[in-house]
């Protein structure tokens, strides 16, 4: 796949713009008025999915908070860890996300090693290898 490519989220029910990157463990996805709730017991995060055309309310379960060092900083951020279904050209998997502000970001969705484990191979000269899903 090349380093940016179309990514379905049945959430939206579209194709968003995803960023491949080898170099983040895991991946993320733009969030914004996250809040965590309570649904038949369990841990749940409601969030704004909000970037260019798309501006959506979204719920999922929660998996679990983790830590992370941004690149330029030393300070840990705690971020809330979703579990969706995606499918980018041919392969569907349950991935990941950490969630994150990106509404100042090029692509609300950055794919790390974790999505990748050793089914892709990318090509960093390339943009949008994998064919789009139609809606």
């Amino acid at each position: 796949m090349g380093r940016v490519e179309w990514l379905w989220l049945p959430v939206l029910g579209d194709n968003v713009k995803a960023r491949i990157d080898s170099g983040a463990k895991t991946s993320s996805m733009s969030a914004t008025d996250i809040e965590e709730f309570r649904k038949d017991g369990k841990r749940w995060i409601r969030f704004s999915f909000n970037h260019k055309n798309h501006l959506e309310r979204l719920e999922a379960p929660l998996s679990r908070y983790v830590r992370i060092r941004q690149a330029n900083s030393k300070k840990l951020d705690r971020r809330p860890v979703i579990l969706l279904p995606v499918q980018l050209g041919g392969m569907e998997k349950e991935v990941e996300f950490t969630l994150k502000d990106r509404t100042r970001m090029i692509y609300p969705v950055l794919l790390g090693r974790e999505f990748m484990a050793r089914d892709v191979l990318i090509d960093p000269s390339r943009l949008y290898i994998q064919p789009v899903r139609e809606k």
